[in-house]
């Protein structure tokens, strides 16, 4: 065990300095419906390259020493914070340094949320994107929730050490197992939102190329301005992106996947998931079999002569094993393509 500690020790210290900005980063977007970094955000980084920088030194050292060093640690906690693996500042500032701008970026996530609120429209409706906001909104008052009681007990844990008489280090050997349930918690709430994907469309908001989009794909007979108003654009948009798809054939292609659709229409991708799942109430997947066994069956209809074998079928329609043509057509139809066919009393 003490050979995984030495390894980790001091080598991840500029990743927990990144805890804040991601999340804080993550909330934003989330609200803003926006994607990525920009370059204002790059400053977010100072903290974590000034402690690389200072850990350069402690990065080349033998194997050895930092074997010697983490057992030292284990049996006596204060050596975490007497030995100077930073050659720029003592390792309690860099442990309150660290501590303090996670709650900093706690505080900025907290008042993101509480300005969100004062947006929000207050009336309950049961369309698509209000229930979607409702539930993207529950789930990052969680989350800072979390971020905001681990930052809190981290920087309070910082306050008692640098404030305690002498900075006596003799009793963190009995807080050192919460110190590190804590740190843990704060690396493993981030990967809680895998488990609630329908917060990973965020709180779309349809954009102004998305609305062009709609307008240039809208009959010339139809009103020429489109509202930007959510749920009926984002209604459009899956007219649209529906259209696509049934006039190019894409999913003809055994490659065709949503990443086509955003390319092609220069929709962004949690957009084109967010128009699936919760206004056509059908996943991609399932969308693309649909189309893929309607094909199949036009086929079928218009094959006379009995010239395609089922595998011929598949791969015509864009399946790439008989296993997953067989399910698709069953799971449409109810039945196998061969039983279908001879539904249709085809000679």
């Amino acid at each position: 065990m003490s050979w995984l500690l030495a390894i980790l020790y001091g080598h991840f210290s500029p990743l927990f300095f990144l805890i804040g900005p991601t999340s804080y980063i993550y909330v934003r977007n989330t609200l803003n419906d926006h994607e990525g970094i920009s370059k204002k955000d790059l400053w977010h980084l100072i903290p974590s390259i000034y402690m690389l920088i200072g850990l350069f030194p402690y990065f080349l050292k033998p194997f050895e020493e930092k074997l010697s060093l983490v057992n030292k640690i284990l049996n006596q906690p204060g050596e975490l914070y007497i030995n100077q693996i930073h050659v720029l500042s003592p390792s309690l500032i860099n442990e309150f340094l660290r501590n303090f701008l996670y709650v900093y970026y706690a505080w900025l996530m907290i008042t993101l949320l509480i300005k969100a609120r004062w947006d929000m429209d207050e009336s309950e409706s049961s369309d698509p994107h209000t229930q979607q906001k409702q539930i993207t909104f529950k789930w990052l008052i969680i989350f800072v929730s979390f971020n905001t009681f681990i930052a809190s007990i981290l920087l309070s844990s910082n306050f008692i050490v640098l404030f305690s008489p002498k900075q006596d280090l003799s009793n963190l050997h009995d807080y050192l197992p919460y110190y590190r349930i804590l740190v843990m918690f704060a690396f493993v709430m981030p990967l809680l939102i895998l488990l609630f994907p329908r917060v990973l469309y965020g709180i779309p908001k349809v954009t102004l190329e998305e609305i062009e989009l709609i307008q240039s794909k809208k009959k010339k007979n139809q009103v020429d301005r489109v509202e930007p108003y959510v749920d009926d654009s984002f209604y459009e948009l899956s007219q649209v992106i529906l259209q696509y798809i049934e006039t190019e054939k894409p999913y003809l292609n055994p490659r065709f996947s949503i990443r086509d659709i955003v390319v092609t229409l220069n929709i962004p991708q949690h957009h084109v998931s967010y128009c699936f799942n919760k206004i056509l109430n059908n996943p991609f997947p399932s969308v693309k079999n649909k189309y893929r066994i309607e094909y199949v069956k036009g086929l079928i209809l218009q094959d006379t002569e009995k010239r395609y074998s089922l595998e011929g079928l598949m791969k015509e329609a864009g399946f790439t094993s008989k296993n997953s043509f067989f399910q698709a057509f069953k799971e449409i139809e109810g039945c196998t393509p061969k039983v279908w066919a001879e539904q249709q009393k085809i000679p």
